[in-house]
């Protein structure tokens, strides 16, 4: 019986448009594809950054990109950098989902690769305040996939792998909670109809 629902921040709950944001930080394209692929893509910020890792600052970020590009945008890498996370943007359909899976009885937690500052605009929506325990990136030191930060919420929260559903948009993180005994949910980046089927698909009462 699952008893416990885990959910991942970013492309489940809160979204980040790249393109959209990137057009409010130029029109021009070449600069669009500059920023993509030294700041959003870079190692400090991509996939398993150094930001989410708790071990640099938005501004040692743009400090370090600054350098590695010779200095060629400054105004904007360090901009981009230190700003990126206004920009952060909630499903609010998700928000109002969580409050009726616990009115339903689930317990709810958070298991995400975020940085501080990031949390700073989740927390705008209180988002810590629907769920009932939370592991991110940056307070542990650790970042899904790898398994020490899965076994830190179990640990954490004494769960019971075979009662918990894990949400998330990325497949080499469901396929670790999954090794794990949890039962993990790959749903569509950002797309609500696709998370409430998936729930449903596993018999978690959304009504």
């Amino acid at each position: 019986m699952i008893k416990n629902i885990i959910f991942d921040i970013g492309g489940v709950i809160a979204y980040f448009d790249v393109d959209k944001v990137l057009n409010e930080f130029s029109q021009d394209k070449d600069m669009q594809s500059f920023l993509k692929d030294n700041v959003i893509n870079s190692p400090e910020w991509g996939k398993y950054g150094l930001i989410d890792l708790g071990y640099i600052s938005l501004e040692d970020m743009g400090n370090i990109i600054c350098d590695r590009t010779n200095h060629v945008h400054d105004d904007l890498v360090m901009k981009l950098s230190k700003e990126h996370v206004n920009y952060i943007e909630f499903q609010d359909k998700v928000i109002e989902l969580l409050k009726r899976l616990k009115n339903n009885g689930y317990k709810l937690y958070i298991l995400s690769n975020t940085n501080k500052y990031a949390m700073e605009e989740h927390n705008k929506k209180y988002l810590l305040d629907y769920v009932d325990g939370y592991v991110l990136s940056y307070q542990v030191k650790m970042i899904k996939p790898h398994i020490g930060i899965y076994k830190e919420l179990i640990n954490k929260y004494n769960l019971i792998p075979s009662e918990c559903i894990f949400v998330d948009d990325r497949n080499e993180n469901i396929e670790t909670a999954n090794s794990l005994g949890i039962n993990g949910i790959n749903v569509m980046k950002n797309n609500y109809e696709d998370l409430v089927n998936s729930l449903k698909k596993n018999n978690i009462n959304i009504d």
